[in-house]
This record gives C-alpha cells, structure tokens and sequence, in this order.
C-alpha cells in the first residue's frame, strides 16, 4: 500500500498518530453507504468524507481523537471533556437546556445545552471533578398521560 502526501502539514512534522491515520484511511476505497462514528460527540457521518481531508489530523479530528494528536493543534489543556444530555427513553439530544457546571475550585459556568445536548468543555492542565447541575424548566404535561398523574 502506497501512502499518499498530506498537505497542509504547515511544514510541521506528522506525530505517529497523524502518519497513521492518514495513511489508513486515505488508500480505503470509496464506500458510498458506509458510516463512521465521532467517538467524541458520538455522531455518524458519511465515511467517504474521510478522504475528502487532507491530513491525518483533520481524519482524526472527524473520527474524535486529534485530542491524542503531539504536532499541532493540541491545546496545553491536556483533559478536556463535555457533557451531553438526551433522554433516557429515546436517546434523543436535550437541546436547550440550562445548567451549570462547578468545578473542585469553586469555578462555575451556566449555559444552555447545543443542538447535539452537549455542554461546554471543561479543560484544565490536569484531572479535576466537576458538578453539573440541570434547571428544570416548567414543561408542559402530555394531556394523554394526565391520566397517569
């Protein structure tokens, strides 16, 4: 298998992660129904998008790793993380949802969750606990489960 040049390197030197990645999926053939999995937000996309970039670093970016990436784009934060509400019966993201996050410093955000029910990311130079706290909104009650209540 013959691996193919990465453009927009900006002259910086591949680590191992982006070499491979890149040199993976970019000899794959085109695979018109398949899908791949961000293991980050836990979304599907098409899996020929993959060879659409031009870099390992943008494949890893797409697929939820570049976190793991040592030549660029890594931020000094090294443990990051986000939340991401959805409901417990369908699965389905929690969009717009308020709450607040407090971490072991006494530090809080508030904010809304996005359409994929993530919360902002957290990240800090080493491992910290953080709290998150959901508001309640007033919701309007099914009047087909009044009958239930």
């Amino acid at each position: 298998m013959e691996q193919q040049k990465q453009d927009e390197t900006g002259g910086e030197e591949e680590c191992m992660l982006c070499r491979i990645t890149y040199s993976v999926y970019s000899n794959f053939p085109l695979m018109p129904s398949a899908m791949a999995l961000n293991a980050e937000t836990g979304e599907w996309f098409p899996f020929d998008r993959l060879k659409s970039y031009s870099n390992g670093y943008a494949m890893a970016e797409a697929l939820g790793y570049a976190w793991a990436c040592d030549c660029r784009g890594r931020s000094l934060k090294r443990f990051d993380q986000h939340f991401r509400l959805t409901d417990q019966y369908t699965g389905t993201p929690l969009q717009g949802i308020p709450y607040r996050i407090v971490s072991e410093d006494g530090g809080s955000a508030e904010h809304r969750t996005d359409a994929q029910g993530r919360t902002v990311k957290i990240s800090g130079a080493q491992s910290e606990s953080v709290t998150l706290h959901v508001f309640e909104e007033h919701v309007p009650i099914n009047p087909k489960w009044d009958k239930y209540l």
